[in-house]
């Protein structure tokens, strides 16, 4: 309600003694209300108007939007300072040693995922590595296909081997022509070549020819990315580097695949420092059975002594249990996205365990991003 100044006490008792009769009184009141009636409310002095309706119905506000508001709150009466200035100020404050805090924890090497919400927690990005060596007929590659276009924050390598390599011809049995530009179609997946250097000791002029066989392949229209070499040399001896040197450059170097061409080792486990001196794009660090893995702890330690990055490293890990929980590949793929940006994991074992799907292939595939 309108604060107004209150009346003194002796104009409210002469009021009270006036001898007026009741009827000057209600004359009095109907005049006034009269002349409410036929002024603009602009023509009346705040004070006048209050006055005038508190005599009336004396109690009730002059106006819903008022009833709470004081006279120093209307136009010409100085505001308060708004008190949302100090709540401003204190938020910045709380922000800043937040983001100190943060960064102290970093440095002694506390993880964020220890402090912070899960909502916060933005998880390390994993992409697929898959060696497919499934052969396409009756439609054997739809599910790859499916499951690549549901997962489109995914990327996916897919190594082809058509015949433990490229064959023996200059380019893929018609088969293959199809499924290969259809992946070609998708944005998150790219192909490269098979060929298996047996740690150095295969002839170099022989995995130079099928280096040769998988660039001539542009002829057809499925150029594809570059080589995944297997078994490549793990330790620094004889001529080992300079053989991986050699048939790692003529990739990089032929014409005929797609640009930015892509060489992977895979030397199985972790190899010499000096072996990785010419950079191939990825590295597999560890190939093997699911209960031969290497701790995360231990990964991380080995892979410092190659200093490279995440991004620069892989895992296959084939012979899972086949009863093992959605928790326990979670946590496989917790574990490896922490020192490698490359996976793939498998149920399957033996000779063929690379020319099926997993069974537990789409469970996989959902929990890696």
């Amino acid at each position: 309600m309108l604060s107004v100044p209150a009346e003194s006490s002796s104009r409210r008792h002469l009021q009270s003694c006036n001898p007026a009769t009741s009827h000057e009184r209600l004359s009095s009141a109907a005049n006034s209300r009269e002349a409410l009636i036929n002024t603009s409310p602009t023509d009346i002095p705040l004070r006048q108007l209050v006055a005038s309706s508190s005599s009336t119905r004396p109690g009730r506000p002059l106006h819903a939007s008022t009833s709470n508001l004081s006279l120093p709150s209307w136009p010409g009466h100085p505001r308060p300072r708004p008190k949302q200035q100090r709540r401003h100020i204190d938020d910045h404050v709380f922000a800043l040693s937040v983001t100190i805090t943060l960064a102290l924890l970093v440095i002694i090497g506390v993880p964020l995922g220890a402090v912070l919400p899960q909502k916060y927690v933005v998880p390390l990005p994993i992409n697929v590595l898959v060696p497919f060596y499934v052969n396409p007929e009756q439609n054997s590659w739809d599910r790859l296909f499916e499951d690549i276009i549901k997962h489109p924050e995914t990327n996916f390598t897919i190594i082809i081997s058509v015949d433990h390599g490229p064959s023996a011809s200059a380019w893929p049995s018609g088969v293959y022509i199809a499924p290969i530009k259809r992946l070609h179609t998708l944005p998150n997946a790219q192909t490269i070549g098979y060929i298996d250097i047996a740690y150095g000791s295969r002839d170099r002029e022989k995995v130079l020819g099928e280096i040769a066989i998988y660039a001539g392949w542009n002829n057809t229209n499925i150029a594809i990315s570059g080589i995944f070499f297997d078994h490549t040399p793990v330790e620094d001896i004889d001529d080992a580097r300079a053989y991986l040197k050699n048939v790692s450059a003529t990739v990089r170097h032929s014409e005929g695949f797609l640009e930015p061409t892509l060489v992977v080792h895979n030397p199985g486990k972790m190899p010499d420092a000096n072996m990785t001196n010419y950079h191939a794009d990825i590295t597999v660090v560890y190939e093997g059975e699911y209960k031969g893995m290497p701790a995360r702890d231990e990964l991380k330690t080995k892979l410092w002594e190659l200093d490279g990055r995440r991004e620069d490293y892989a895992e296959i890990v084939h012979s899972a249990p086949r009863t093992i929980s959605r928790g326990g590949i979670r946590k496989i793929i917790n574990d490896a996205r922490r020192n490698v940006g490359w996976l793939f994991v498998t149920d399957r074992m033996g000779d063929n365990k690379y020319e099926w799907y997993s069974n537990r292939w789409e469970e996989f595939l959902d929990l890696t991003f």
